[in-house]
């Protein structure tokens, strides 16, 4: 299907949307034979979304800034298990942003009306840092129809976010901050210093996936990023997840920055049902042996659930 996306601006913003977006092959082609790329139409514009594999469906968030693209490593392996349904949240990737605010719970019922279309009643969460945050509120607003979650580096709490990322947000989300940010982000040398310094470390991030990132920032809504960001670092997803029984699997790098892991790790271990897996000697950014031993957590635990399936799914 064509490829559809937000007109660039002018100059030197063209010119870098231009670059970032050509760094972006079709999925069809990036990807394993029986990817699809599908869109719907919303009051709001096109909403985005890929799809692949056969089976009980799992809905993947992609994180901050983000797009379908982010979870491109994980599809060959949990395709095989898996009908993996991952949209471009609006604002982000080839989405059209909403016109309200972009709060993680108006992501979460567009994402809810990409699956009402596809006439998915019953299906598996998954989410990704500030994805995580969508398929919790979407849990919250159907909690009969999801069967189990997955959530990698979640942010459960404001509590559970490390102080130095909640500083270093609330100042960047301020009025003009922002604004010059998203400008300087648009200049890749620039780009690909901040997120080295600030959020993925010393990992080895491969260079497909560095190209990715630079362009999702690039194409993303300055306005939508603003507003996720600001909204899920204050949010308490602790209550929700006590009063839903169905099982919840939580992945986190034990040297991730945005993380105040040891209250993400009391918190797993006081919740019944849920299994976290932390990956030691690794951090925000992905290199090829984190995405293997993150896949390896993953597939395990969608085999216990293929053998031991929860109360929900026989649900009518």
């Amino acid at each position: 299907m064509a490829r559809r996306g937000r007109a660039p601006g002018t100059g030197r913003e063209a010119s870098a949307l231009t670059a970032a977006s050509e760094s972006i092959q079709p999925l069809s082609e990036a990807l394993a034979a029986g990817w699809q790329e599908g869109w719907i139409k919303r009051p709001q514009g096109p909403l985005r979304y890929a799809t692949a594999g056969t089976g009980i469906p799992l809905v993947l968030c992609h994180g901050f800034i983000g797009s379908a693209e982010n979870f491109e490593s994980w599809v060959p392996r949990l395709s095989r298990h898996r009908q993996l349904v991952i949209p471009d949240l609006p604002g982000f990737g080839g989405s059209a942003p909403l016109p309200g605010a972009h709060t993680s719970r108006a992501l979460a019922a567009e994402v809810l009306a990409l699956l009402d279309q596809l006439q998915l009643r019953r299906y598996e969460l998954g989410g990704l840092c500030l994805g995580a945050a969508v398929a919790l509120e979407i849990l919250a607003m159907a909690p009969d129809r999801a069967q189990r979650m997955i959530l990698h580096t979640p942010l459960l709490a404001p509590g559970s976010v490390a102080r130095t990322f909640r500083v270093q947000a609330r100042l960047a989300t301020a009025p003009g901050v922002f604004e010059l940010i998203s400008f300087l982000g648009r200049r890749r040398v620039l780009a690909d210093l901040y997120r080295r310094v600030a959020v993925e470390g010393n990992a080895e991030v491969d260079r497909r996936a560095a190209d990715l990132n630079f362009a999702n920032q690039v194409r993303a809504d300055p306005r939508a990023a603003r507003e996720w960001l600001r909204d899920g670092m204050a949010a308490d997803f602790r209550a929700l997840l006590d009063a839903w029984k169905g099982p919840v699997a939580v992945l986190v790098a034990g040297d991730d920055r945005l993380l105040e892991l040891d209250r993400v790790a009391e918190y797993c271990s006081r919740r019944p049902r849920t299994e976290i897996s932390v990956i030691p000697s690794a951090g925000h950014g992905w290199d090829a042996e984190l995405i293997r031993r993150q896949l390896d957590v993953l597939e395990s635990f969608l085999a216990e659930a293929e053998s031991v399936p929860h109360p929900a799914a026989a649900a009518g």
